[in-house]
């Protein structure tokens, strides 16, 4: 099992209340107003390059507060559990490929406004989107899998409540890809947990989250050159 904080830090709690409810609440109102048709959606190169920031900016904080704040052992020297880990991993990503193929298919065939933002169409958008990938699969991991479940188990005193109320927060971080949405990725931060605890390290969920990312923005690429997409911007 992963390592996890025996005592939460002034700056600890910081973490805990951004990533746990600021960050998710803030998502959630921007997410009502991009679902309002009446506002305009931002320009896609625009929005890649505000989340490349954002997420170097939140995974900057997440190892200070994991580093000097917490004194946590985020990165041992090699997978602790690698034949686990790696099964766990490639089950991951397979079954979350497998469930979200169809949704693709059907978000790009509805129209679905938020689709344009998650869908490169050019060669400088998609080397934008492996980049967003990377930092996401990266970052992502390090706050919600690693600082943020670990500092809720002395929270809560216990690591399944930890990881679920983390895989929630994560969930709500990114509403704005929908209310339905919002489910499917509870599952999947769940999904990206049990990776960390199979492996007993980040660097598979990480992989996994990368890889997930990369296939999802460029599956939507090609059903949106297929299907003619043309969003209600």
């Amino acid at each position: 099992m992963f390592p996890s904080a025996t005592y939460v830090s002034r700056v600890g709690w910081i973490h805990l209340v951004v990533f746990g409810a600021l960050l998710p609440a803030l998502v959630v109102r921007n997410a009502r107003r991009i679902a309002d048709r009446k506002a305009p959606l931002p320009a896609r190169m625009a929005h890649f390059q505000s989340s490349a920031l954002t997420q170097v900016l939140f995974v900057t904080l997440s190892l200070v507060v994991a580093l000097r704040g917490q004194r946590l052992a985020l990165f041992p020297a090699g997978i602790p559990h690698p034949t686990r880990g790696l099964i766990a991993g490639v089950l991951a990503y397979a079954a979350a490929v497998a469930f979200m193929r169809p949704r693709w298919r059907t978000a790009v065939l509805r129209r679905a406004r938020v689709v344009h933002l998650f869908m490169p169409e050019n060669a400088t958008e998609r080397g934008w989107w492996l980049v967003v990938s990377v930092l996401a699969g990266v970052g992502e991991e390090i706050t919600w899998r690693g600082v943020e479940a670990a500092l809720l188990v002395p929270v809560t005193g216990s690591y399944a409540l930890a990881a679920v109320l983390s895989a929630l927060s994560f969930a709500l971080a990114h509403a704005i890809q929908g209310w339905r949405s919002v489910a499917i990725i509870l599952l999947f931060g769940l999904g990206f947990q049990a990776v960390v605890a199979a492996s007993g390290c980040l660097y598979v969920a990480m992989a996994v989250h990368v890889a997930y990312d990369v296939t999802a923005g460029l599956t939507y690429g090609r059903l949106g050159r297929e299907l003619g997409y043309v969003p209600d911007l």
